[in-house]
């Protein structure tokens, strides 16, 4: 993956970046608070991911916090782009392995749509849509 991802569980989970490296959620809270949103909203070089039970937390242990809509956002925008990030990845690392590792089975409808983009094999061409490749656009 391109970007380590920084995944609190527990207010009692760790940084592992930036100036507070090492210190738990908590501890930065009673440090400095701002910075957790802050790192929410400017820090791109890392997938910052909270998961619920994290933000039930923040609201008990650090009534004072605001945990506003715009917080909550952020986190879950996170969480999106962690998982579409690794997604992309999956997908683009699949489709080299199949090319790569298996290339006779990707040459009878090569050009065609639904090897090239959505990655069916020719036996899956042959099974699924009975040989021909442009069936692919009639799935709903």
């Amino acid at each position: 993956m391109s970007k380590p991802i920084c995944q609190f569980e527990s207010i009692e989970d760790r940084f592992n970046f930036g100036k507070y490296n090492g210190l738990s959620l908590s501890d930065v809270m009673e440090i400095n608070p701002s910075y957790v949103e802050w790192c929410l909203s400017q820090c791109d070089g890392v997938h910052i991911l909270f998961d619920d039970n994290v933000i039930s937390q923040l609201e008990k242990v650090f009534p004072e916090y605001p945990i506003t809509a715009s917080f909550i956002e952020l986190c879950v925008q996170r969480q999106c782009d962690c998982k579409l990030e690794i997604i992309e990845e999956d997908e683009d690392d699949f489709r080299n392995y199949i090319k790569n590792n298996d290339p006779d089975t990707y040459s009878r409808y090569a050009g065609s749509y639904a090897q090239d983009e959505m990655g069916y094999s020719d036996d899956d061409i042959d099974t699924i849509f009975d040989g021909d490749s442009n069936a692919y656009w009639n799935i709903d």
